[in-house]
């Protein structure tokens, strides 16, 4: 072996450049901060990613400033808390990291998020100990092979043509680990979306398909014209927005404090409807002293044991809900009787002995026992609680116009107003400071499941059908609704005419000429020559659009997962290790994100929660640090980028990566820097007009980002 191979880096290579990556390079740093050796002496880690490196495409900096986070400044962290082993690398959450240019309470911009990940890109880049370098390479990982050496090469195509990866010779990289971490990949069409778009260019009319929405060209929807839309969550917020504000009109608020909209004549409009017909709730805006997320009071790894059925796995609907309910029930009541005791006759205990009696009926699969101590906690409600509004009742909850039957469209949609109005009231009450409780004992109930979802316990086909569905759709509605600032505008909108509803039970057929809705709260068809699907296509593995995806799938190096269907995810072991065709682990292959079976699909957290996706990272970081020490890791061919020199490659990473602005890629290091790019094209519609859905490059962002080492004090 020549003296250059010898001293040639290990290669660890990311496909996918954005929040996942940087949890998982910090991580690296505070392993090879707390033992050195733990990482080679020399590692090159090159970052694929076709937009902002630490923003991705999901929160990159170009994207409509009305797009909003959904969570407060404060709860929103990348970096890990110190009760993780090893010691995590510090830094801060959202709002210390703005600097005073965020209040702690404040739902920020997308794209300001965006700078903040980026900022924390180049912090985990420079936590990074001696020996290691990041380079960037701004482009789309389009195929791996096994190459002959035994590594695995990563074929590059790049963002900027002209350059290597682009229309001239191919850039390629070798890895001794690769890490799959494209976060939500884009799916090929289902049957009912492939038939719609079908009927959309047979009839003339606009479809546009599910997607997300700041990647969808939402041109295609003209001024004045009537649009219908199917979904009434996040993404329809984000549409809401886009088409209006994103348009021109303005909102202000008047001396009476209510918002009002002035429209600038370019929106169509909007009758929204679906399965529900009203919007998430919104988020709270007060948050009681006291009130923290805590462990679950009924969900573990032991109950969960207990519930298993003859076949071996836990029922979603017969088990895993009625839990989370019962977690939400005791919530309340514990909350209501401690917080409010002039507002109920019983105590707290009184209360959760019941429900006490249900969870072990539940356990014990006594469901006569279950359904008396049902009725018994149903006499207490009646009797110990006055007001029905302080009543637990997660039904109503859950679908709040059921046996709503209105004689128009447009007394359903005063309904519907009305409704949103006293949601919105209620969100800013603390005197209903139970509802905090329940939505604290939803979200630590939820992730207490989802983090059993890995171990098997549910079947793939109950998983996808009610875990990823039904229970999903649940905590979406009860605890991932927008910030109340949206619903106003909603409300503003529909007193300005541009918003109507269609109602609850939303189906949707095609006509002569038109999209016809009905809903089940009212008798009326509307017909429309648009529709929009105000969601995102459900996560598939098997309709992975991704060509690398494919790729390695056709090949066996990728498993799905049996009796999936088309919503299968692909199948890791415990390690993160792909799982291949043969059933056997990967070695240098490691897979994370929202298309893996039981993976944690977010990238961070709230601060000093000891959130799983931080145990994940480093759990990762030290399968990946190992897989890197194995004998093989830097004897196989170690080209440099694109060169296949070694020379170059032992000769220091400036001479292995070539000149940088001519081979598309950039080293890393903290200072702020300007960025220029394009990543993301809105999708085209099916629609009638052919010109008017032309797509067009996405806005160039030219700004500087606020380094990390320059923000708030960072946390001990």
């Amino acid at each position: 072996m020549s003296a250059a191979l010898a001293q040639a880096p290990a290669r660890l290579v990311f496909v996918g450049g954005g929040p996942k990556t940087t949890g998982l390079l910090l991580a690296l740093a505070a392993l090879g901060r707390a033992d050195r050796g733990a990482l080679p002496t020399r590692l090159r880690i090159d970052v694929v990613e076709p937009c902002e490196p630490g923003a991705g495409r999901i929160w990159r900096r170009d994207q409509d400033p009305n797009l909003w986070m959904n969570s407060l400044a404060e709860d929103v962290t990348i970096f890990a808390d110190d009760t993780l082993e090893p010691a995590p690398v510090p830094g801060p959450s959202l709002h210390e990291w703005a600097g005073g240019t965020l209040s702690a309470g404040e739902f920020a911009p997308r794209r300001r998020q965006g700078d903040y990940l980026t900022a924390a890109f180049d912090a985990a880049v420079a936590a990074l100990p001696d020996g290691l370098s990041v380079r960037v390479h701004r482009g789309t990982a389009a195929q791996v092979r096994r190459a002959p050496g035994g590594r695995q090469e990563v074929t590059v195509e790049s963002a900027h043509p002209g350059q290597e990866g682009g229309q001239g010779r191919p850039l390629r990289l070798s890895a001794d680990a690769l890490v799959l971490a494209q976060g939500f990949v884009e799916v090929e069409p289902d049957a009912a979306t492939t038939a719609l778009q079908r009927a959309a260019r047979a009839r003339g009319l606009t479809y546009v398909a599910p997607g997300y929405t700041a990647d969808v060209d939402l041109r295609v929807l003209p001024a004045g014209a009537d649009v219908l839309v199917r979904g009434m969550g996040l993404a329809f917020i984000d549409a809401l927005m886009m088409l209006t504000a994103g348009r021109g009109g303005t909102f202000s608020r008047g001396a009476d404090g209510r918002l009002s909209y002035a429209p600038s004549g370019r929106e169509p409009i909007l009758w929204a409807g679906s399965r529900r017909g009203v919007p998430y709730r919104p988020k709270l805006g007060y948050r009681p002293e006291g009130m923290r997320l805590a462990p679950p009071r009924y969900i573990g790894a032991q109950l969960l044991e207990a519930l298993r059925g003859e076949d071996g796995f836990v029922s979603v609907e017969g088990s895993a809900l009625p839990l989370l309910e019962a977690e939400m029930a005791a919530a309340h009541y514990i909350e209501l009787a401690g917080r409010h005791p002039e507002r109920v006759s019983a105590s707290a205990d009184d209360f959760t002995a019941l429900i006490d009696r249900q969870v072990a009926a539940l356990v014990a699969g006594d469901a006569a026992a279950r359904r008396a101590a049902q009725e018994a906690l149903d006499a207490l409600v009646e009797r110990a609680v006055a007001q029905p509004a302080d009543r637990f009742d997660l039904g109503a909850l859950d679908r709040p116009l059921d046996g709503v039957r209105t004689d128009s469209a447009a007394a359903l949609g005063e309904a519907i107003a009305d409704h949103i109005e006293a949601e919105l009231a209620r969100a800013a009450d603390p005197h209903f400071s139970q509802d905090s409780a329940v939505f604290h004992a939803l979200v630590s109930g939820y992730f207490a499941l989802r983090e059993h979802v890995s171990s098997g316990i549910f079947t793939p086909e109950d998983r996808i059908r009610s875990f990823d569905g039904r229970l999903h759709g649940l905590f979406s509605f009860l605890a991932s609704g927008p910030p109340p600032e949206r619903l106003e505008a909603l409300l503003a909108l529909v007193r300005a005419g541009i918003v109507r509803f269609v109602g609850p039970d939303m189906s949707v057929e095609v006509g002569d000429g038109a999209f016809v809705a009905r809903s089940s709260g009212h008798g009326e068809a509307l017909r429309a020559p648009a529709l929009l699907e105000a969601r995102l296509a459900p996560v598939s593995a098997a309709r992975a659009a991704d060509p690398l995806l494919r790729g390695l799938l056709a090949e066996g190096s990728l498993l799905l997962e049996a009796g999936a269907g088309h919503a299968a995810k692909f199948v890791t072991a415990p390690s993160g290790r792909a799982i291949g065709g043969d059933g056997r682990p990967v070695p240098d292959l490691f897979l994370v994100g929202p298309s893996v079976a039981g993976s944690v699909g977010e990238a961070f957290a709230r601060p000093g929660t000891n959130s799983r996706v931080f145990r994940d990272n480093a759990r990762l970081a030290r399968e990946i640090a190992g897989q890197l020490a194995q004998p093989g890791a830097r004897t196989g061919d170690a080209g440099g980028a694109g060169t296949g020199d070694a020379g170059a490659e032992a000769a220091g990473d400036d001479a292995a990566g070539g000149d940088a602005e001519q081979a598309g890629t950039e080293p890393h290091g903290t200072e702020p820097r300007d960025t220029e790019h394009a990543c993301a094209e809105p999708r085209g519609a099916e629609t009638g007009r052919a010109a008017s859905a032309a797509a067009r490059p996405a806005g160039r962002a030219r700004r500087r980002v606020r380094a990390l080492s320059r923000s708030a004090p960072r946390p001990r």
